[in-house]
């Protein structure tokens, strides 16, 4: 077993993700003086880079772009210098009363660790998918914002397919393929859709197979027992999200429910938040968080421990 007793790279609170709640509960531990190291796989911001509008977030009464938001957020987070790291978390382990967080370039360790990786898409059955057309799919809008005079079909028919869809109807020719009639975005955005003459919305389309055709996508549908086939250039696949937990290690999941009661282990932010995933809801649970630490390091002789402000 792997000798931890007095590791070397020993930091007093780390955080996994650089979305909403990530930033909010590290910003919240600079100001109550608390070393913190936050870890992200790739750019500050999380999924707030996909938005075409975000409209629910206190002090925008006219809304705001998922990119505008995400730069003023990394403003604010660069000005508190917080340590960072960019890599991606492989493992999250727990041994002798200390997390280990093995990354692709080093390992850390820490008494305490919030999770706020965020989710992942449900990705689309990759057997069905030809290597040809393989670079021409895609599960969030940033890869493609930029793409002009295109045609791109996005499946699904939540909040995020017609998010997409209008975001990249400004320059392109969108096609919302719903498997079935179920609708299940804010009303607001398929009168949205409703209103763009670069959007196509079609109902009852079941996808069932992906070819190409002259360097294109030819998607196949099925309609009423009958085929369709329609040719893309890009297609966005916006069919649900998970929780991006894949990195826990038995070690962790044997005592996951003691480790969240002893305070631990903390998970915050749309891993943990269901259908309530916003953003608002994501760096409120950061800042909440961040005050429960806070309290927990003071309850020692009753005064903030001195070990976790060096």
């Amino acid at each position: 077993m792997e000798n931890i007793s007095n590791p070397n790279n020993q930091k007093s609170i780390i955080i996994i993700g650089g979305g909403p709640a990530g930033i909010a509960c590290a910003i919240q531990l600079k100001r109550y003086d608390i070393p913190v190291l936050l870890i992200e796989k790739s750019e500050i911001g999380g999924l707030l880079f996909n938005a075409n509008f975000v409209e629910n977030y206190l002090g925008f009464p006219d809304g705001i772009s998922g990119e505008d938001i995400v730069r003023r957020i990394q403003v604010h987070y660069n000005k508190n210098e917080i340590e960072t790291r960019f890599v991606n978390v492989v493992s999250l382990e727990y041994i002798e009363n200390k997390f280990i967080i093995r990354t692709t370039k080093g390992k850390y360790y820490s008494e305490i660790v919030v999770i706020a990786s965020g989710t992942k898409p449900k990705l689309f059955d990759n057997k069905k998918i030809p290597d040809a057309i393989i670079e021409k799919l895609f599960y969030e809008v940033k890869h493609i914002s930029n793409v002009q005079n295109k045609t791109i079909g996005i499946i699904g028919a939540g909040d995020a397919a017609f998010d997409y869809a209008i975001n990249l109807s400004k320059n392109n020719k969108m096609i919302i393929f719903n498997k079935n009639k179920t609708i299940k975005c804010l009303p607001l955005l398929f009168r949205r859709s409703q209103n763009s003459k670069n959007i196509t919305y079609l109902e009852d389309r079941k996808l069932i197979r992906l070819s190409e055709s002259e360097k294109r996508i030819r998607a196949n549908f099925i309609f009423f027992n009958k085929d369709e086939n329609y040719l893309l250039d890009y297609i966005i696949f916006a069919i649900g999200r998970e929780p991006e937990l894949d990195f826990l290690n038995s070690s962790v999941i044997d005592c996951y429910d003691e480790l969240l009661k002893n305070k631990k282990l903390f998970v915050i932010g749309d891993v943990k938040n269901g259908i309530t995933r916003q953003a608002s809801i994501a760096a409120g649970d950061g800042v909440k968080t961040a005050m429960i630490i806070n309290d927990l390091l003071g309850e020692k002789d009753g005064i903030p421990h001195e070990e976790y402000r060096k």
